[in-house]
């Protein structure tokens, strides 16, 4: 397979949630060139998705002969894959022109037009599906498993300096914005926010404005610039950092709750003529939705329908206190999370010997023990992470496999290196032991055991890194929005090699090994 075309012409929040697909897409066929077509005004946007090799315009404006222009120019680059992940006229006309296997997402129209109906026969699905998942469902049909199924963009860390404010309590970021001004929760009410939050809790507050709600730069009167940061108009790739600093994000429901949540900031997002039953609600493991339960909600798909009733209830119910007691719950509960590293097994923290029965074949791979006493000085979890297909296999045990891993905490411990957790997975597809013969969310680079990980100890991936000497690896780090560090050790060296053979997703870091990738950690 060579080229790969995906098509996602608006809207910002969309193109985030796009980013999961085009990971999978990357990590099943990592020899492909994947081109991604969007609106000339999201190239910013669609230039953070990880798994895209070359972005594509239209014009923010085009008509039927340019959009036949365009389609016959992407004709002749010739495209093994078409996936539209917008399902408009402008996205059918060009997929439709080209040759490829094409492949459409489902826009569940029925549905959503069941939950936005004006009356009794309203229906709001309990568990709907995400749009995310929607999107892979599309990529699925087309041959593209689905490992990644929560939006991450990509941050230039030499771009994003910090924030100019001064020390203080948390970081709250504040964005009042939104696509549509019936969208957005009153401005009165997000300024008393922003002052009982700096008042009451020392809290630094970041406010990310337009021009549509440019007024509330009034808050300086009342915050003292060392508390305070405005930014106005600012793209969205250069807010990305300083969303990831912050210890909360409190949103409308906008591009900004989808890009805070794609940077690994908890989002409170406020939902009013808008539903998570639709589909779109942002989709980080500590995100949190505030709404308030309107018979009338939600009343269009996008939420720029003018409210018919005397006062818009669905923001008028949800009141400012509500709102800050979910932030001190969530400052109170450490929602951002702790740091960690997860750490590959065999090859990586103890010497590859080819599916470890004895626990006396344990033997700690060169300066590992000190490379794990470093982070627990340094306050990291280390958590280890192995696929342990040998089980499905029939090679050994479940139970064999916890007895090493005992034994590899033990040989640690007694060395004075922590290890805060082990988690494996015993799967694999085609397996021989039928119990374990199959497709699961835990095998690398499916980030299963990352999130169960980040359940028992509170981790944010997004704050964390992953060392392993196998590109799944790499890949995992890229899924969850972590670092990833490939070492020379166990396969890695051969692995490393590969690298430069196809268009892998790459490791920030090649270490020598996992003390020589832990002091990258530390000196960045």
């Amino acid at each position: 397979m060579q080229n790969i075309l995906v098509i996602r012409l608006s809207a910002i929040g969309d193109i985030i949630l796009a980013s999961a697909p085009l990971l999978n897409l990357k990590i099943s066929h990592p020899e492909a060139r994947i081109y991604f077509l969007t609106k000339e005004k999201n190239r910013e946007v669609a230039g953070m998705l990880a798994g895209v090799d070359e972005v594509m315009t239209i014009p923010d404006e085009s008509g039927l002969f340019a959009l036949f222009r365009i389609a016959d120019n992407l004709d002749k680059i010739g495209f093994e894959v078409v996936l539209d992940l917008h399902g408009n006229f402008r996205s059918h006309f060009i997929s439709r022109h080209l040759a490829g296997l094409k492949e459409r997402y489902s826009k569940r129209r029925w549905q959503r037009l069941r939950a936005t109906f004006r009356g009794k026969r309203k229906h709001i699905t309990p568990d709907p599906p995400h749009t995310i998942d929607l999107y892979n469902q599309a990529a699925g049909q087309a041959g593209f498993p689905a490992v990644a199924r929560r939006a991450v963009v990509c941050i230039k860390r030499t771009d994003t300096p910090p924030d100019s404010i001064g020390p203080g309590g948390p970081v709250i970021a504040i964005a009042p914005g939104a696509s549509f001004p019936t969208k957005q929760w009153f401005p009165e009410r997000f300024e008393s926010l922003a002052v009982n939050l700096h008042s009451k809790l020392g809290a630094r507050i970041v406010l990310y404005l337009t021009d549509s709600d440019w007024e509330m730069e009034r808050l300086r009167e009342k915050i003292p610039d060392t508390h305070l940061k405005i930014y106005l108009n600012t793209p969205l790739p250069q807010l990305a950092g300083s969303l990831k600093a912050a210890s909360i994000l409190v949103s409308n429901d906008s591009a900004l709750a989808h890009l805070g949540s794609a940077v690994g900031t908890p989002v409170l997002a406020l939902f009013g003529p808008t539903h998570p039953t639709l589909g779109f609600a942002p989709r980080g493991l500590s995100d949190k939705i505030i709404q308030a339960d309107e018979f009338c909600r939600p009343c269009s798909l996008h939420g720029r329908r003018r409210c018919y009733r005397e006062e818009q209830y669905c923001f008028t119910r949800i009141l400012v206190e509500d709102v800050f007691a979910s932030v001190v719950e969530g400052l109170k509960e450490n929602s951002k999370g702790n740091r960690a590293v997860f750490v590959d097994r065999d090859g990586t923290l103890i010497k590859e010997k080819e599916f470890i029965r004895d626990p006396a074949e344990v033997e700690p791979e060169d300066g590992s023990i000190e490379a794990v006493k470093l982070l627990n000085a340094a306050g990291h979890k280390v958590v280890v992470i192995s696929n342990q297909s040998g089980v499905a296999r029939g090679y050994f045990s479940e139970e064999t496999v916890q007895t090493i891993n005992e034994r590899v905490r033990t040989l640690f411990r007694q060395e004075g290196a922590l290890i805060d957790d082990i988690l494996y997975c015993p799967h694999l597809p085609k397996g021989e032991v039928r119990e374990y013969s199959k497709q699961c969310s835990c095998r690398k680079p499916s980030p299963g055991m990352i999130e169960e990980a980040s359940r028992r100890h509170n981790i944010n991936p997004f704050l964390s890194a992953v060392i392993g000497d196998k590109i799944s690896d790499v890949e995992l780090a890229h899924v969850c929005g972590a670092r990833g560090i490939l070492v020379k050790t166990g396969y890695g060296t051969r692995e490393a090699e590969k690298l430069s053979l196809r268009n892998y997703l790459r490791p920030e870091y090649i270490a020598d090994n996992l003390l020589d990738g832990v002091r990258y950690l530390s000196g960045s």
